[in-house]
């Protein structure tokens, strides 16, 4: 009889005994607390590269405006997107006259977190964005 009280003894100790819950509570907790930290890092480089995509937009456009080198702009505007980076024009290059519009776009591919478990990915989120500037280049008189 002593050997079936000092088991339930032994259970009703266990149940009630709560050493180590909190430990396997915050294990439990702890690759969620991950997984969120790491989607809001996503979303933040998501908005990184939409602001650095229009930057290099409006640099491309400016440059191309005043007759520059366009795609040492957009490069200069968008470090850390080497690979990552595509322009174009999207209107004729500026004329001999000043006041046409001349529309750059930029497209990036968004930087993103590396899941373990997953590989990579097939594609990458793009970000596009369009600057439009004025033609400034001199009149020519006859």
């Amino acid at each position: 009889m002593q050997q079936s009280h000092s088991l339930f003894t032994t259970l009703d100790w266990l149940i009630r005994d709560e050493q180590g819950v909190q430990s396997i509570e915050f294990l439990g907790f702890f690759p969620l607390v991950l997984l969120t930290m790491m989607i809001f890092w996503q979303l933040a480089a998501v908005g990184y590269t939409g602001v650095v995509a229009a930057g290099a937009a409006r640099e491309g456009a400016v440059v191309s405006a005043r007759g520059g080198n366009v795609d040492a702009a957009v490069r200069n505007a968008s470090p850390g997107f080497d690979g990552r980076r595509w322009w174009r024009l999207l209107t004729p290059p500026c004329s001999t006259f000043s006041g046409a519009p001349v529309t750059v776009e930029v497209e990036l591919e968004v930087p993103h977190v590396e899941f373990a478990f997953f590989g990579e990915l097939d594609s990458y989120p793009h970000i596009k964005a369009q600057a439009t500037a004025r033609c400034e280049i001199g009149f020519s008189f006859p």
